[in-house]
């Protein structure tokens, strides 16, 4: 949470502005956490963006009514601000509920159902589902540690790894599924002329993000003179990376399909096939090009070692060894442990705390300056 405030600025522009022409961003972990997290981020946003615009053109087309851009802009504003309220609502909500579960598996049907209530209620108030799912687990995230315990975080952490790899897979064959379909349903127009567009949008979708990093960046660097966020900064060779992950995934594809084949009056949609078979093409297109070089990219990019997340270890493992060495005394008497075992284990403490981490009786906290550590109760 703490990368994402920093970066709050960077991730905003990138999930509201940029998608409004191009978007959904995947990554190399061989990225710094900050980029990463910035992506990442992005990716979360820029999907919720892009469906509010999705949405309110559906209605546009289905409903039949004149197109306004003062009405238009008013729809799109009343879904993206009332999903991240519904979502923030919904995470909020549910805090008072997580501190009293006793069980850790509680905590994961809990963490199951979550998306689903914020989406339920977002769909109720007529706002964005999407970004109210997202805003939640944002939220949660930031106040989870403080509610749920360690034993429903880590095994929370586990399920998630496997159902996001399964249903990450899922998306991914259904593009695959859908590409024979999209190729045979092609009728309103022929295979080349859609093959041609479809070949000019991917073209653009990948041209639009790399001219936006490209030059949005530097204006704002023009407004921006804050030597906080001048040491923020990254070289023109390190931006490339951000911009060159600009895959397509299942999420446009899913998107395409939800375009009604028919309006509210009952009128055939134009071109319907057309939309799906381009955002196919454009799918594999973005994937074949763009996914086999970001590695080479990335490597090109010279990213700076991460101090951080190197400090930010050290200093857990310096706070758990400190946990440790005042709970010995203690876990010794309660459980008959004999004075000589626990010194040792005292002893030992002493050492993995002086050969692991920084040095004895100073932490260092990444962003801060160094602090004396707390002393042991016990010696």
């Amino acid at each position: 949470m703490r990368e994402i405030r920093n970066n709050f600025r960077s991730i905003a522009l990138q999930s509201t502005g940029l998608v409004l022409a191009t978007a959904v961003a995947a990554v190399a972990k061989a990225m710094p956490r900050r980029i990463l997290t910035v992506l990442r981020t992005e990716s979360l946003l820029n999907d919720g963006t892009a469906l509010v615009l999705l949405a309110v053109a559906v209605d546009v087309v289905t409903d039949e009514r004149p197109f306004s851009w003062t009405g238009t802009a008013i729809a799109f504003a009343e879904s993206y601000t009332g999903g991240i309220l519904a979502g923030g609502a919904a995470a909020l909500l549910l805090i008072p509920v997580r501190r009293r579960l006793p069980d850790p598996l509680l905590h994961s049907v809990l963490s199951v159902a979550t998306p689903f209530l914020a989406y339920l209620l977002a769909e109720l108030l007529h706002v964005s589902g999407v970004l109210a799912v997202v805003t939640c687990g944002l939220v949660t995230t930031r106040f989870g540690p403080r509610v749920i315990g360690p034993d429903a975080r880590i095994q929370a952490v586990a399920f998630w790894e496997v159902a996001g790899y399964l249903l990450n897979s899922a998306l991914f064959v259904l593009v695959g599924i859908q590409l024979p379909v999209a190729v045979r349903a092609l009728t309103s127009v022929s295979l080349l002329q859609a093959t041609l567009a479809a070949v000019a949008v991917s073209v653009a979708v990948i041209g639009t993000r790399i001219a936006w990093f490209y030059s949005v960046p530097y204006l704002v660097r023009l407004l921006d003179r804050r030597p906080r966020q001048r040491e923020r900064r990254i070289t023109g060779r390190q931006r490339l990376p951000l911009a060159w992950a600009g895959m397509r995934g299942a999420i446009s594809l899913a998107a395409a399909l939800t375009v009604p084949a028919t309006t509210a009056a009952g009128h055939v949609v134009g071109q319907r096939d057309a939309i799906v078979f381009l955002t196919a093409v454009v799918i594999v297109v973005t994937l074949t090009v763009l996914g086999p070089t970001l590695p080479a990219v990335v490597r090109r990019a010279r990213f700076p070692e991460d101090t951080d997340k190197t400090a930010e270890l050290a200093l857990v493992r310096c706070r758990m060894s400190s946990a440790a060495f005042h709970a010995v005394p203690e876990l010794a008497q309660r459980f008959g442990v004999t004075e000589q075992h626990t010194r040792r284990m005292v002893q030992d403490i002493a050492d993995a705390r002086r050969g692991g981490g920084p040095a004895q009786g100073q932490v260092r906290s990444p962003g801060h300056r160094f602090r004396p550590d707390v002393s042991p109760r016990w010696r």
